[in-house]
Formats: C-alpha cells, sequence, structure tokens
C-alpha cells in the first residue's frame, strides 16, 4: 500500500511539473512580435549588420513567426488535454502518460525548429556576429520562456 502512495504521489509530481513547465512554455514569449513595424530591428544595431544582411534576416525572422505561433497553439492544445486528463482521473492512466509523451515531443519539436531558426540568422550575419548571436540564443533553446534578452524576436 505505500509502494502504492508514492508511485500516485509521484505520478501526480511529475503531472504537476509538467503543468507548469507547459504552461510557461506555452506562454511563447519568443513567438510573441513586438508592436513595431521592424520585429527585428533590434539585431541590425546589436549585431552591426549591413542593409543585405538585415533584409535577410528580417525575411528570415517574419517568415519564421507564423510557424513559431502554430508550435506554441500545438503546445497549449497538448496542455490543455493533459491538464484535463490529470484532473478527470485518481491515478496514473495509460492516456496521461501517453499525453505527457506527446506533449514532450511537441516541445522537442517546438526547440528544434527554434534552434534550426536561429542557425539560419546566424548564417545570415558575419561569422563573428553570427556566433555571438548563437552564444545569446542558446538559453532560448534551454530555457523557451526565459527573458533573456530585452527585445523578443
Amino acid at each position: 500500500m505505500k509502494r502504492l502512495v508514492v508511485i500516485i504521489a509521484l505520478a501526480l509530481s511529475l503531472g504537476l511539473g509538467a503543468y507548469v513547465v507547459s504552461y510557461a512554455i506555452a506562454r511563447c514569449t519568443f513567438c510573441r512580435m513586438p508592436d513595431t513595424q521592424e520585429p527585428s530591428s533590434w539585431l541590425q544595431q546589436e549585431f552591426h549588420l549591413s542593409d543585405a544582411q538585415y533584409s535577410q534576416v528580417k525575411k528570415l525572422e517574419v517568415d519564421y513567426h507564423p510557424h513559431c505561433v502554430e508550435m506554441c497553439d500545438k503546445i497549449k492544445q497538448s496542455h490543455l488535454a493533459l491538464k484535463n486528463l490529470i484532473l478527470a482521473n485518481r491515478g496514473m492512466t495509460p492516456e496521461i502518460e501517453a499525453a505527457l509523451q506527446k506533449e514532450g515531443a511537441g516541445q522537442a519539436q517546438w526547440r528544434a525548429d527554434m534552434l534550426r531558426h536561429f542557425y539560419d540568422v546566424s548564417q545570415a550575419m558575419p561569422p563573428d556576429e553570427g556566433k555571438r548571436y548563437l552564444y545569446m540564443m542558446e538559453a532560448q533553446v534551454f530555457e523557451p520562456t526565459s527573458n533573456a534578452l530585452a527585445a523578443p524576436h
């Protein structure tokens, strides 16, 4: 009986942890576009981009934004499904386990897509600046909801 209580407590803790992480990620602070006409204008100054480089970076940013929003929406839907399963059950179920795995896979895909985007942007910059950009952006891959930069993409 004691073992069952420990397993249930662990399952609930994992579920709550997944809920908290998912909620934070689903807020998608990275995907929000600023209310300016030039969403990536800070990049030009920060990374000393020529007009041609800036145009390329701006295009990459604008092209990536809808995909980022789509991924955030998928994570939110996955998060809601998991939350509903957790609240509807009194213990760990195969459905909850499947929902946890689906949510984890969605977050991993989002991070991979985000990292691919960062590499694309860094390639549009002078080599030293691209390397510095990647160094700044790596925090977003490990902690996507952190506000590591003053101006989000």
